[in-house]
């Protein structure tokens, strides 16, 4: 896949996550859903902020620091070819394990 195609994949996944975690209720974040959002963003900031520790804020701010995060991991933000692929496959993990 191109770098082109993997960051037009990696926007679609921005998408569609932002709407997951959106839509997802206080017992559905309870359930564990909210620990795996956290795992992934410190993944992605791992990534590409050099492991610095990501806030702990409010659920409603969920969505925001995901969508930050993996816009950050864009070539057109200084990503590299390797690091828009790691973030699409931890985007696409993320939205499958929140199904």
């Amino acid at each position: 896949m191109t770098t082109d195609m993997t960051a037009a994949a990696l926007l679609e996944e921005v998408r569609r996550l932002r709407l997951r975690v959106m839509g997802l209720s206080t017992p559905q974040l309870d359930g564990g859903r909210r620990t795996r959002i956290r795992e992934a963003l410190a993944h992605l900031s791992d990534l590409r902020a050099g492991g610095r520790r990501v806030p702990v804020l409010e659920d409603r701010v969920l969505a925001d620091q995901v969508v930050v995060l993996l816009t950050d991991c864009l070539p057109e933000y200084g990503a590299t070819a390797a690091q828009t692929a790691t973030a699409l496959t931890i985007a696409e993990d993320l939205r499958r394990d929140l199904a």
